[in-house]
């Protein structure tokens, strides 16, 4: 029978990937064939190529490699893995933590590092290699109720930006210009925090006039998509600021904002970021003198009718029950993103 290896393990974390693509490459080197599963249905339906654990045929590998993350007895039994299905194999326990005292379990005819109650390894992950992508700040309001439901197009301007970051692979790190901190869905507190992260950014990808300015504040380039039909604040301060990246979102398409992406990460579109906000400074360069001006205005005096159109009693139930829903579900992100 040709050796073939099975690479089995949870697989659940990048890390546990980089140690994969490690097992890999080494029984390519080798030259022995391989197949992969994660002891997750789930997790091995996220990769065309990886089988799923119940489809696998222990007779079919003369080496069994149960890949990276902690193990014990407790664990094959929660994913179901009948480790003594694969007794005619040699067995590697590769990259592991030996959760159990070594000399009371260790099924393995060979374990190659990680760790144990008797002697400790770098995790091979120190081994790997891996591409270094462009890092994006995703800066999002989810909605705004100040403007009328028909123009507003936030879920469409998010998808626009998220699928752009999917396509091509971008490090992409949730920010937030929301305040107080408990309301800040990258759990930031100040503007110095958010700032500070901003301007290590290759690229801004924001629908908020906030998320554009402060980023080309910081010389960063942004790719801004209004999410207010027609255009709003976003567009306007764009068009205030000269710069040339935004997009409406009911009509943005998947080619612009990829070839907005190339001219955004040239090291031109930095120096035109700072241009753009050296520029702003100057347009307020005056600002002393205009304040000191309001100050000293003589006030009209006039009474302004500030009253509301009375909204209908459906519009009311409405408006209650889409306020009780955002503060059912701003916790609910906000400790989604802190466990993130």
């Amino acid at each position: 029978m040709s050796a073939r290896a099975l690479i089995v393990g949870h697989l659940t974390t990048f890390g546990d990937l980089e140690v994969l693509d490690q097992a890999m490459e080494l029984l390519t080197r080798c030259g022995v064939p391989f197949d992969v599963a994660s002891y997750y249905g789930h997790v091995s339906a996220s990769s065309p190529d990886w089988l799923q654990p119940d489809a696998v045929i222990p007779e079919r590998y003369t080496h069994l490699i149960v890949c990276c993350g902690p193990f014990s007895k407790f664990i094959l039994a929660a994913a179901r893995f009948d480790f003594n299905r694969y007794r005619h194999c040699v067995r590697i326990g590769f990259n592991l933590t030996m959760i159990e005292p070594i000399h009371a379990f260790n099924p393995f005819d060979v374990v190659i590092g990680r760790d144990s109650n008797e002697w400790a390894y770098p995790d091979l992950s120190v081994l790997q290699s891996v591409p270094r992508r462009p890092v994006v700040g995703l800066c999002l309001a989810e909605g705004q109720t100040e403007y009328p439901d028909g123009q507003r197009q936030h879920a469409t301007a998010a998808q626009r930006l998220k699928s752009l970051v999917a396509r091509h692979g971008l490090a992409a790190v949730v920010l937030d210009t929301e305040y107080p901190r408990t309301a800040n869905r990258a759990g930031l507190g100040t503007a110095a925090e958010f700032e500070s992260i901003c301007a290590r950014l290759d690229v801004m990808l924001t629908n908020r006039l906030h998320g554009t300015v402060l980023a080309l504040k910081n010389g960063v380039p942004v790719i801004a998509v209004d999410a207010i039909s027609g255009g709003n604040k976003v567009s306007r301060q764009c068009r205030a600021l000269g710069w040339p990246e935004v997009f409406a979102a009911e009509s943005a398409s998947d080619r612009a904002l990829d070839e907005a992406l190339q001219r955004c990460l040239l090291p031109a579109a930095r120096v035109q970021a700072a241009g753009v906000a050296l520029a702003a400074r100057q347009m307020w360069s005056h600002i002393d003198t205009e304040f000191e001006r309001a100050l000293r205005t003589v006030p009209r005096g006039e009474v302004v009718d500030v009253s509301l159109p009375q909204p209908s009693f459906a519009e009311k139930v409405r408006d209650g029950l889409r306020l009780r829903l955002r503060r059912i579900l701003r916790p609910i992100g906000q400790r989604i993103a802190n466990a993130v």
